[in-house]
């Protein structure tokens, strides 16, 4: 809570956006904890020394720096890490979509861009989800595939055809030795006549 205390001072200093969107993540559960809870907002102002409606405003404001992040990056937005959970990621749309649903708002229009804004980074994550489900099933099903084709162990190859390996350099090395005193023989032959 002190460290998201820090983020909210860093944030209303101007801190770089890329320090937001690193604590940001790290601390959304407790942002979403100060926006929606006064008594949890009251809490961190004292540890702040600000006040409880400017800790909540900044807790908005940061939410929707990540929310329409320049990178558009779908897990930013929803404050999750790119590695989370099926179950977190539906945990925390829903919750985003409960805060900023349009019929509880005062500024309708405001909230329908936000609760849009919260629908697409859902559905981006989960067509991300089933593209990397679908590239780790078709990775698997080749390593499967490779795996079918073994090469047979030395060992099981018949043992007839292996026993005269080991004469081969001596059946080489002698029909090297008769071919050259066949060679030598016709040579003499050759030059007698």
């Amino acid at each position: 809570m002190l460290s998201m205390a820090g983020l909210i001072q860093r944030f209303n200093e101007g801190c770089p956006s890329a320090e937001v969107y690193r604590k940001g993540v790290r601390y959304y559960q407790v942002l979403l904890d100060v926006i929606e809870n006064q008594e949890f907002s009251e809490k961190v102002s004292e540890l702040a020394k600000m006040p409880a409606g400017t800790i909540r405003s900044t807790a908005l404001k940061i939410v929707n720096v990540l929310l329409f992040n320049k990178e558009k990056n779908p897990f930013l937005s929803l404050g999750l890490p790119s590695d989370a959970a099926d179950d977190e990621i539906k945990k925390r749309w829903k919750r985003l979509l409960m805060l900023y649903h349009p019929d509880r708002a005062v500024n309708r229009k405001g909230h329908e861009e936000i609760a849009k804004k919260i629908n697409q980074a859902y559905e981006e994550i989960a067509e991300l989800k089933e593209k990397s489900e679908y590239s780790d099933r078709a990775a698997e099903e080749q390593q499967k595939s490779v795996r079918d084709i073994t090469i047979p162990p030395r060992s099981s190859f018949h043992v007839a055809k292996t026993k005269y390996l080991k004469y081969l350099p001596a059946i080489i090395l002698f029909t090297v030795i008769c071919i050259a005193i066949l060679t030598i023989t016709l040579f003499v032959i050759y030059k007698i006549n």
